[in-house]
């Protein structure tokens, strides 16, 4: 039989004791705060959509995915290449498959069955970007998977296999040290274009089962192990949305139905954690204008915005 004064007793103090039941990721500092009169540029994974998505929402000047979503860090550097030098772009990366023009270093929607169109969208994309990213303030670069896939034929990384058969692609993985060799030259080439601009690193919370569980972990092992190889602090710098959702929400109630993409709640919460990292009072107070000016035009802003 049990005391049932000790049970009382211990009952009691658990009710009163300050218990935690979740580890959360302390809010970054970082020695600079963004404004609305700054420029931010945001490439890689569908991750970098959802934050992208919300900037655009809270009206800043903002580029996001002027290639289309981007999951690999050597597609992500090609592009910023060709960003820098459009001219980069050549015949290597065009294709023609199943009735419409393809490009190897762009998302599907750049697809078109006329190639002068396809080419007069690519051209539009390109000089865009490489008029944004030479006056850009910040730069988020959000790495999704260390898999790519190389053209056979071409040896060519590409950041899109547009559902051309497989057998004309070799899967691989890279290592920590062919992705850090490749940011060591490009960081530079990036400074020198745009000597004001700060790369802000993160890695993508998306789960890539399709690798495998085991070969998932790998992955995102190898990109946690390069960017760490790249941050200086000064002008490259990491915003941990990845540990937000695997350490902290740690749920699968923060994921989508598919259980690879974060929920609503869970982009909402980064985008919380984002605000507090990087805006200062004054850019909060303004953000909660655009909420309110939003709603009176019938817009759904995407809450990330505390009132």
């Amino acid at each position: 039989m049990y005391n049932s004064g000790i049970l009382c007793k211990f009952a009691t103090e658990i009710a009163t004791r300050n218990m935690k039941f979740r580890t959360e990721i302390p809010t970054p500092e970082y020695p600079f705060h963004i404004s609305y009169q700054d420029k931010l540029m945001l490439l890689g994974s569908c991750f970098s959509d959802h934050i992208g998505n919300f900037f655009q929402e809270m009206s800043f000047n903002t580029l996001s995915n002027p290639f289309g979503t981007l999951f690999n860090p050597v597609s992500i550097a090609t592009a910023l290449k060709m960003c820098m030098n459009p001219e980069l772009f050549n015949e290597q990366y065009i294709y023609f498959f199943n009735e419409k023009w393809i490009s190897y270093a762009h998302h599907g929607k750049f697809s078109h069955p006329n190639k002068e169109t396809f080419q007069q969208n690519i051209s539009q994309c390109l000089n865009r970007a490489h008029d944004f990213l030479a006056s850009a303030d910040y730069l988020f670069l959000t790495f999704g998977t260390a898999y790519c896939y190389r053209l056979i034929e071409r040896n060519l990384i590409v950041a899109n296999c547009h559902k051309i058969p497989a057998n004309r692609f070799e899967k691989k993985l890279f290592t920590v040290e062919q992705i850090t060799d490749i940011y060591r030259e490009l960081l530079p080439q990036l400074l020198q274009f745009n000597p004001k601009l700060k790369v802000i690193f993160t890695v993508s919370p998306v789960r890539h089962l399709g690798d495998g569980f085991h070969e998932n972990q790998i992955s995102k092992a190898t990109l946690h192990l390069s960017i760490n190889q790249l941050i200086d602090n000064k002008s490259t710098f990491y915003f941990p949305s990845y540990e937000m959702v695997q350490d902290d929400l740690r749920d699968y109630r923060f994921y989508a139905t598919d259980l690879c993409h974060p929920s609503e709640a869970a982009v909402t919460y980064i985008s919380e954690k984002l605000t507090d990292a990087f805006f200062t009072k004054e850019t909060l107070e303004r953000m909660k204008e655009v909420v309110k000016e939003n709603k009176a035009k019938g817009h759904i802003p995407l809450t990330g915005v505390r009132e």
